[in-house]
Order: structure tokens, then C-alpha cells, then sequence
């Protein structure tokens, strides 16, 4: 699972590790960057004001800071391919794999997914050009397709400032033949763009190592399957198995009792094997995930998550060269829970983290300097929309001595949920309280009754 940063492969049954190594630090120094890429295919117009056949249609961009507002690289289409026999007054532009109705537009890629594309479909009389706008980081993910809907406006109400609303393809489709349907501009748009600089050397530096760990087991596995058919003598190795592993067995109660009583002794000890069992585990099951068995089993796992989070606003200025890098706060609030019980836990965890210095006299307000920094970026990434300065707060207790059992970050909960809370709990007295009335009432009429 990985993919192709470079667009460009070569075959590892002729590559040695070597070679392998020198390309991938080829790769990592031509990092790609640059410019993005638009590509809209015109696909038809519906339900156009009258018959008149348009000339073309045009597509053009403005930047997020007002520059171009005539339009960059204005582009067009030739005229309609046919009109529509089953609408009125709508035409073809073409089919989705014809060039001739397909519109790019290069340009820095920060720049292309901030501005605004603005479509134009054009009358031999300039009066009757119809127009729509659409704004590429609202619409489009970096190396996404999405075939949209756009409502078409008389030029003059576009230039107004007005704006055009955006529909999906899925959202609506015009089957009416009525002259008073809106107008409409079916197309589908990609925006492609290079990967950050550091995000492709990271994925040439995996294809290489993935290249060189190909080569390694295609060389090495047929090798070891063939030992036992040609080396026969090492079947005998699996004779003394059996008596070792039932003295193994045996032997598990004394040492079980040896260890319960030496503890303070084998303690450090037990900790260094399990550290080192641990690091090697952790090799082993990085060489086995590099290998075309590991990455595919690892793919079915880790694709679903790898593709919701390439669609967030953070992912996609994390891994694609889109703007400022985002900040670590914004990279933990993508992670983070949203909900009331999950921001719950893991302030109680923050808190109780923040708390655990005190377990350790004078060495635990160390260990707060290193904590403090870290809980700030968690309290803001949690409350900055509820109490902008909370994080700050957090970290002034974090640095203070003998501040800790401060709950900055249940304190933001409180304030983001409490209130909600309260009021739900107003509702449900009252409910209980109207409940408890109409009994009341209820009683006393059936007391009166039998009187």
C-alpha cells in the first residue's frame, strides 16, 4: 500500500538493493511540487432561456484575495455537439472522455484551492451570457472528482455580487421541459496538485525500501523453502523438540514459584526482556507489513481510515501542498472526539495525567515542563471554540508548583456542556413535576367520584 509519489516505477526483478537505494534518494531530491491542475469536462446546459445556440463556454478563476476579477487564464469550449432530443432548448457538449469539451487550468496549487472558478455560457449576443461561480476548497479535495450541478444567472446578477447556489449531480435532476426550469450547467470537475515536499519524500523513501525488501525475500524465500528438500539431515533438528518442550512444561510451576519470590530482583530484569521482546516485535512486524503479503493485509485495514482522513480540511493540507501547514492543534482536533462522553474521558485523562506529579514529589514538577506544552495544545484543541483562553490556563498551571489540582480541562467541559445538561434536567423535572400534578388531580376527581 503505497502509493507512487514519483509516477514512475521499475521493475524489481532487475533492480539489486543497491540501485534500489540509489533511485529512492533520487526520487526524495526531485520531490514533486508545483503547480495544480483544473480539469473541468463541459457535459451539457439545461433548460437555457430560449433556443438560441451558445457559442461556447468559458471557465476562469479569481483568486481568494479579489485578484483577477476579470478572470485568469479564461479558457473555452467550441460550440454545443448536438442538442438534447428529450429537453428543450438544452444542448451537448460532448461525452465524458471527449477533449474537445474539456477545459485546464494550471496554476500555483495554494492558489488554485482558494479561489473562486467562474463559468460562463456565451451567446453570439453578450447579452444572453449566463453565468455560475463555484469556490474550489468548498467543492473539491485535492485529486477528487466530483460531477456537479450549477445553477446558471443572467451575467448582470452575477456581477452583483450575488451567489450562484451549487447543487451535486445527485441532488437534482431537471426533467421538466418548462421553459421557467433554472438553468443549468452539468459538468464534472478534478483538481489534481503535487504532494508537500516532505509527505513525497516520505512515500519514495517507503517505495524504495519496499522495492529493496521485494528483492530481498523473492531472493531468500525460495532459498529457505528449499533447505529441508536440499539439506535432508535438517529434519533431524525437530528430534529433541518433543522431551524439551514437555521439560518446558514441566518446569513452568518452579518457575513461576521462583519468580513470585524473587520480584524486587527479577523486576529490572523482566523489564529489559520485555522492552527488548517488544523492539523486536516491533522490527519483526515492520519487515513483515513491508512485504507484498504484510502491505496487502495492512491495505484492507488502513485504506477506509487513510481516506476519510485524506478528505478533511486537515488531512488535505497535511499530506497536499494546499496553503500553510496546519498547526499541531488543528492536527490534534482532527483526531480528537466531538462528542460529550469521548470529551468526557479524555479530559479526565488530561487532568488526571496533569495530577500524577504529585505522585512524585519535587521530580514530578519536572516531568510538568515537558507535560505543560502538551496539555495546552490538547485543552485548546478541545475548548477553543467554547473558552478561547483556557488553554492558556492550563498551561500556567501545568508550569506553577503545587497548581496541578487545577482540572483545566473538565473545567472546559463543564462550560461547554453544563449548561445543556441543566437545562435538560429543568425539562425533566417539569415534565416530572406536570406528570406528578395530573396524578394528583387524577386521585383526587376519583376520591370526589366515589364520594
Amino acid at each position: 500500500m503505497a502509493p507512487n509519489a514519483a509516477g514512475s516505477s521499475s521493475s524489481s526483478s532487475t533492480m539489486d538493493p543497491l540501485t534500489a537505494t540509489t533511485k529512492m534518494a533520487k526520487a526524495i531530491m526531485s520531490a514533486p511540487t508545483g503547480n495544480g491542475k483544473l480539469v473541468c469536462t463541459i457535459l451539457s446546459a439545461y433548460d437555457l432561456p430560449d433556443g438560441a445556440v451558445p457559442e461556447s463556454v468559458t471557465m476562469s478563476y479569481r483568486e481568494a484575495n479579489g485578484r483577477g476579477s476579470n478572470g485568469y487564464n479564461e479558457i473555452s469550449t467550441g460550440p454545443p455537439a448536438a442538442k438534447h432530443k428529450d429537453h428543450v432548448n438544452s444542448f451537448k457538449f460532448g461525452g465524458p472522455d471527449s477533449a474537445a469539451n474539456q477545459l485546464t487550468i494550471s496554476a500555483p496549487l495554494p492558489v488554485l484551492f482558494e479561489s473562486t472558478v467562474t463559468f460562463t455560457l456565451k451567446y453570439p449576443d453578450a447579452s444572453k451570457n449566463l453565468t455560475s461561480t463555484c469556490t474550489i476548497h468548498k467543492t473539491l479535495r485535492v485529486n477528487d472528482t466530483q460531477w456537479l450541478i450549477l445553477n446558471l444567472d443572467p451575467v448582470s446578477g452575477s456581477a452583483a455580487g450575488t451567489r450562484t447556489p451549487l447543487q451535486s449531480s445527485a441532488s437534482r435532476i431537471s426533467t421538466s421541459s418548462s421553459s421557467n426550469e433554472q438553468p443549468t450547467l452539468r459538468l464534472k470537475l478534478r483538481l489534481e496538485g503535487p504532494y508537500r515536499p516532505e509527505i513525497a519524500a516520505v512515500i519514495n523513501l517507503m517505495n524504495g525500501w519496499f522495492n529493496a525488501v521485494d528483492i530481498i525475500s523473492d531472493n531468500t524465500v525460495g532459498f529457505v523453502s528449499d533447505i529441508p528438500k536440499n539439506v535432508p539431515a535438517v529434519k533431524l533438528l525437530l528430534v529433541p523438540t518433543v522431551p524439551l518442550a514437555t521439560v518446558a512444561v514441566a518446569a513452568l510451576p518452579i518457575l513461576g514459584g521462583v519468580l513470585i519470590i524473587g520480584i524486587p530482583f527479577f523486576l529490572p530484569i523482566f523489564l529489559i526482556v520485555l522492552t527488548l521482546g517488544l523492539s523486536l516485535g516491533a522490527i519483526g512486524s515492520s519487515v513483515y507489513f513491508s512485504t507484498r503479503e504484510g502491505r496487502t493485509r495492512i491495505q484492507h485495514i488502513a485504506e477506509p481510515s487513510y481516506q476519510t482522513f485524506l478528505m478533511t480540511k486537515t488531512g488535505q493540507r497535511i499530506v497536499y501542498d494546499v496553503g500553510p501547514r496546519p498547526s499541531p492543534q488543528s492536527l490534534v482536533h482532527a483526531v480528537l472526539p466531538s462528542d460529550m462522553i469521548g470529551k468526557l474521558i479524555v479530559s479526565l485523562v488530561i487532568d488526571a495525567i496533569g495530577s500524577a506529579s504529585y505522585l512524585i514529589p519535587l521530580a514530578g514538577e519536572g516531568f510538568d515542563l515537558t507535560w505543560a506544552p502538551v496539555s495546552m495544545i490538547l485543552v485548546g484543541a478541545l475548548y477553543d471554540d467554547v473558552m478561547p483562553n483556557l488553554k492558556y490556563i492550563a498551561l500556567i498551571e501545568e508550569l506553577l508548583p503545587f497548581t496541578d489540582f487545577i482540572p483545566s480541562a473538565t473545567l472546559g467541559w463543564l462550560k461547554e456542556f453544563a449548561p445543556s445538561i441543566i437545562d435538560e434536567a429543568k425539562g425533566r423535572m417539569g415534565d416530572a413535576k406536570r406528570v406528578g400534578r395530573r396524578e394528583r388531580d387524577a386521585l383526587a376527581n376519583l376520591h370526589l367520584s366515589r364520594q
